[in-house]
C-alpha cells in the first residue's frame, strides 16, 4: 500500500506512516486518503511519518501541486512531518515553504521525540483508521 493512517483519539491526533518506497502516485493517494478521514470529523492535529522511507522517488512538481493544493488539516492544527533522511528533509522544507501561506502551522523535524515534544504528547496511544 505505502502508507498507513491511525489515529489517537485521547490526544487527537492522525498520523500518517509513510513507507518505502515513495512515489508520486502513493504520496497523492496518502495525501487523498487522509483528506478523505480529517474532512468525515472533527479538525485534528496531524502526523506524517516518513522515517522508514529510504526510497524518495517523488518529483518537485508534486510536492508543488501538495503545497499549493488545500490543506488536510486547517489553520490552528499542528501538523508535523518527520523527516529524518536528508533529501526527504530537504523535499518535506521546500513543501513546508512552498505552502507557508495555507499551512502556518506545519513543522518539519527530523525525529519521533521533536514531533511529541511539538505536539505535547507524552503517551500516544494510536490505533487503525477504518
Amino acid at each position: 500500500m505505502g502508507f498507513v493512517l491511525d489515529f489517537d483519539a485521547r490526544n487527537n491526533i492522525l498520523r500518517v506512516t509513510l513507507e518505502d518506497p515513495m512515489t508520486d502516485a502513493i504520496l497523492l493517494d496518502a495525501y487523498a486518503t487522509a483528506a478523505r478521514y480529517v474532512a468525515s470529523r472533527a479538525p485534528c492535529r496531524g502526523i506524517w511519518e516518513a522515517s522508514a522511507v529510504t526510497q524518495f522517488k517523488v518529483s518537485n512538481d508534486v510536492i508543488r501541486v501538495l503545497a499549493k493544493s488545500s490543506p488536510i488539516i486547517p489553520p490552528g492544527y499542528m501538523r508535523v512531518v518527520i523527516a529524518p533522511h536528508d533529501l526527504l528533509y530537504g523535499m518535506m522544507r521546500m513543501f513546508q515553504i512552498l505552502g507557508e501561506d495555507t499551512r502556518p502551522d506545519l513543522h518539519v523535524v527530523r525525529t519521533l521525540d521533536e514531533a511529541y515534544q511539538l505536539l505535547h504528547v507524552r503517551s500516544p496511544e494510536f490505533g487503525p483508521v477504518s
